[in-house]
């Protein structure tokens, strides 16, 4: 048996509980986790789900990954479109601590159909619903605009969509040298398919990364600061147009330069955003 991760052993926990009520609707399970991880702090406990606005409210696409593995890995099985657990399934989760299914009882009692669960979520977490395709929504008058930076290092992919949605993205654009990273979400292609969902754009500009062998040896604050005095006389320079292009694109639309690092004074984004600042631009970090 593989060692589950803890929020895989909840997810686990809460199907077998909403299959008791005869409730384990996909549906049901995503919206339970979310109240989970909203309302029950699941996230002080372990190491749990994050979640974004999509067409049927918060939604993750983490645990929809962990649903479709322990299917396959016969924890759990769906009939006619309700999830119940299988032997394995059941044995996965002996042992659960009390406070994990305290949390996971309390939330699963308060609700006793799919209509209840999403009426209580789209009434008290509004902001989970702006994608929803449940509920109409009004046409936005005036489109917004600006220039943001993200780091997606430390964020799974549901956090990383969730600040972008809520600050309005229209644009994102990778300005790594090498679309790839070792976790897979943050791949180019994987990631495209992800922002698409969401209505974003993809934009990779490649021109404007920096070589992989130049990072190698950096351990010290002047390290660091030397490759970006030396990217900015060089790389930036080089790439003025595209730059301006940028700012341009920040004009019409909300644009976010993307990297890896966190902290953007860690990364040659935040060279990016001086650089776009002092061309009478403005970048908001997020």
């Amino acid at each position: 048996m593989r060692n589950l991760t803890h929020k895989q052993r909840v997810l686990l926990k809460v199907v077998e509980k909403l299959a008791e009520k005869g409730t384990s609707s996909k549906f049901m399970l995503v919206k339970t986790l979310f109240l989970l991880a909203i309302e029950e702090n699941m996230g002080r406990l372990i190491k749990f789900y994050n979640f974004f606005p999509y067409k049927y409210g918060p939604f993750s696409n983490v645990c929809y990954s962990d649903l479709s593995l322990m299917e396959h890995e016969g924890y759990l099985l769906e009939n006619e479109k309700h999830l119940a657990l299988t032997m394995k399934g059941k044995e996965a989760i002996n042992g659960t601590s009390f406070p994990i299914s305290l949390k996971v009882k309390r939330v699963i009692n308060k609700f006793n159909s799919d209509h209840e669960i999403k009426e209580y979520v789209y009434k008290n977490y509004k902001e989970y619903t702006i994608k929803s395709e449940i509920i109409p929504h009004a046409e936005k008058q005036k489109i917004s605009t600006g220039i943001f930076s993200i780091g997606y290092e430390g964020k799974d992919i549901d956090a990383f969509l969730n600040i972008l949605v809520k600050n309005e993205i229209n644009l994102l654009i990778d300005v790594r040298k090498n679309a790839f990273s070792m976790n897979f979400s943050f791949t180019k292609n994987k990631l495209t398919k992800y922002l698409e969902k969401t209505g974003i754009e993809y934009l990779h500009l490649p021109e404007l990364g920096v070589e992989g062998e130049l990072r190698e040896s950096l351990s010290t604050i002047n390290d660091y600061q030397n490759l970006f005095k030396q990217y900015e006389a060089t790389t930036l320079i080089d790439n003025f147009e595209r730059v301006m292009r940028i700012v341009k694109w920040g004009e019409e639309k909300k644009v976010a330069l993307m990297c890896f690092e966190a902290n953007k004074n860690m990364c040659h984004r935040g060279v990016i955003a001086n650089y776009i600042e002092k061309n009478n631009g403005v970048v908001t970090h997020i």
